[in-house]
């Protein structure tokens, strides 16, 4: 029977920088996140606008109309929660990274090392 292997969901090492200035990076992957979530959310709100209109359904008028109560307000809370944890992962891997004392050496050390199938 063949073993099956966990991997670490993050790499070991300090990732490779793009920008000098510190935290630009962070900055910019925190943007491209947004920039996604804005993306799916238009290509979403249109899909559901043409499929209500062309179903007579005055889709507009009803979200205006929503009475919003606690549950929902709770179900949207914990949403919002888990689109921050991804806006800030990268951040947060980040001082993971310096609190666990990695540098460029140890990360250059996990590519060698998985070069080499060490």
């Amino acid at each position: 029977m063949t073993k099956s292997i966990k991997f670490s969901r993050t790499v070991g090492g300090v990732r490779p920088r793009f920008f000098e200035t510190a935290g630009v990076d962070e900055a910019m992957m925190m943007v491209l996140t947004l920039a996604q979530e804005l993306m799916v959310l238009r290509e979403r709100m249109d899909s559901a606008e043409r499929v209500a209109n062309q179903h007579g359904f005055p889709l507009t008028e009803k979200i205006e109309a929503l009475a919003v109560d606690e549950g929902l307000l709770r179900e949207r809370e914990e949403v919002r929660q888990k689109f921050f944890d991804r806006l800030f992962q990268f951040a947060n891997q980040r001082r993971a990274e310096l609190e666990a004392g990695l540098s460029d050496e140890s990360y250059a050390k996990v590519i060698a090392d998985l070069g080499s199938g060490t």
